[in-house]
């Protein structure tokens, strides 16, 4: 055997070992996933079929169109909402007579006393 078929040898190993390595960080991160958040990014079916040498940015990946989630609700929400202050300040509307004034009043309030004082009228009580 020459040398240079030895080191040949030890660079596949080490490629197994690295891309071995890498499928079970891709488990493991996929199994913290589901116990964190109920949800893998792995698909489950691939969790068993994967094989240790997919390529890194293979067939591991997050699927496409995975569906609507509630973040994407809160977001919607949220991007509806500041789009009605916005039209409620520029054409100087009120809702339920509530004005832009108030509601830029309410968001830059400091609500860290109340919440203090709201902390500890509740450990108070227990």
């Amino acid at each position: 055997m020459s040398m240079n078929n030895i080191d040949m040898e030890q660079k596949l190993q080490l490629v197994r070992q690295v891309r071995s390595r890498y499928h079970e960080d891709q488990c493991d991160m996929s199994h913290r996933e589901q116990i964190l958040y109920g949800k893998s990014s792995i698909p489950a079916d691939r969790l068993e079929t994967a094989s240790p040498y997919d390529d890194a940015y293979g067939d591991i990946r997050q699927p496409q169109g995975e569906g609507f989630t509630f973040f994407k609700l809160r977001l919607w929400v949220a991007i509806l909402l500041a789009v009605g202050v916005i039209v409620m300040d520029k054409n100087n509307i009120s809702v339920a007579g509530i004005t832009t004034e108030q509601i830029f009043q309410a968001i830059s309030a400091d609500y860290e006393e109340m919440v203090e004082d709201w902390a500890e009228a509740i450990s108070r009580n227990l």
